[in-house]
């Protein structure tokens, strides 16, 4: 099986080289490189290539085109049953067998997500990189129960290539790997995430930062929810599989307001609320939810509240050992009971106010 990397570069080249000497060390012997220049190099892009372009191969646009068309145009170019996207801003490991890893992962299936943790650089960079935790257990736990997903991280992925052809490439749009898998998913198309492939992604180091990464974030969130409810008749063909998706987040919430309304057994409220409303992060829908789980708990008193971060912290930990990602007890408190509910308070803003609060996005799709 021959895999084709395909990796895009816009105006900095971050862990170009570092990307490129990994997989150049890499074993497996069936592979390609392709590297795609989005608008026009420079000196640190050339710095970072030089020592390997007789070794890859590199095409440049001249003019900036977007990601979705440089890695469209990519696609063609390559010869590889297996396509592996990465982002240039992606460390990955020190494992010279790492793409054979991939090749034996993604078997019997049509796409495959790598797990990713965040780049802690800063306390900023480290509070915010649990969201790349909750997001990387829900991935997990959907594939494992569902083998299909609703949502995608495009920074690192493979997808057979007549999969990628057949699903149309990916759409010209704010949140092309979301697109994707709405469309895979459309197409009932096999989903795994592995978290034995895991590679390391650079998260914001301060508000400026995060706050572009949310505007582009929430513009995708939104159009993800409006396709689906442009086709809705064909998401109903698949409600089964979307209303055990929808459940398995909320259910435990549910159980737990009903337990709470009928005075029975509040103090599971943290296992059952806390936890569910981390996992559904990722669907812009749970912050609201999860302030008034906060509440909730506050009201029956400092036993059932503490009771709750036991819980959580437990339940986080052990699922950070399992995917081998850091863990800190106070930056993990800082994040549940400060930045998370925080969120609330910046999607109000941003869908009340809307362009009022939304910064320059430096995005091209056409």
């Amino acid at each position: 099986m021959r895999i084709s990397v395909l990796i895009p570069v816009y105006r900095e080249p971050k862990f170009l080289a570092d990307i490129l000497a990994k997989l150049l060390k890499n074993t497996y012997p069936d592979k390609e490189i392709l590297v795609i220049i989005d608008g026009q190099t420079n000196r640190e892009i050339e710095q970072a290539l030089e020592p390997y372009r007789n070794k890859v191969r590199v095409y440049e646009n001249g003019a900036r085109r977007g990601k979705a068309n440089s890695l469209n145009f990519l696609s063609e170019q390559a010869t590889g049953e297996v396509l592996l996207f990465l982002d240039n801003d992606v460390e990955l490991p020190e494992e010279e067998n790492f793409l054979s890893q991939l090749s034996q992962e993604i078997a019997g299936y049509d796409l495959l997500e790598l797990s990713k943790e965040a780049i802690a650089q800063n306390f900023f960079s480290r509070i915010t990189s649990y969201d790349f935790l909750s997001g990387s257990i829900l991935c997990l736990l959907v594939s494992r129960i569902f083998r299909k997903s609703l949502f995608l991280s495009g920074a690192a992925f493979a997808i057979r290539k007549e999969t990628f052809q057949q699903l149309g490439k990916f759409s010209r749009v704010i949140s092309e790997d979301w697109d994707l898998m709405l469309k895979a998913f459309r197409a009932r198309k096999s989903y795994w995430f592995s978290p034995r492939l895991k590679v390391k992604t650079m998260t914001p180091t301060n508000f400026e930062e995060w706050l572009q990464q949310r505007n582009r974030w929430a513009l995708g969130m939104s159009y993800w929810w409006q396709e689906i409810l442009k086709d809705i008749r064909l998401y109903l063909k698949s409600l089964p599989i979307i209303m055990n998706i929808l459940l398995f987040a909320f259910f435990p919430a549910l159980v737990g307001l009903l337990l709470l309304r009928i005075h029975f057994f509040s103090w599971i409220l943290p296992l059952l609320i806390l936890i569910s409303q981390h996992l559904t992060a990722h669907v812009g829908v749970s912050s609201g939810l999860y302030l008034l789980s906060l509440i909730g708990l506050l009201l029956q008193g400092a036993g059932p509240f503490l009771v709750s971060l036991v819980i959580s912290v437990t339940t986080f930990f052990i699922f950070s050992r399992l995917l081998k990602f850091r863990f800190s007890l106070w930056e993990y408190l800082l994040y549940s009971l400060g930045y998370f509910p925080f969120l609330l308070f910046f999607y109000i803003l941003y869908f009340v106010l809307g362009k009022l609060l939304q910064p320059g996005l430096d995005w091209q799709m056409e």
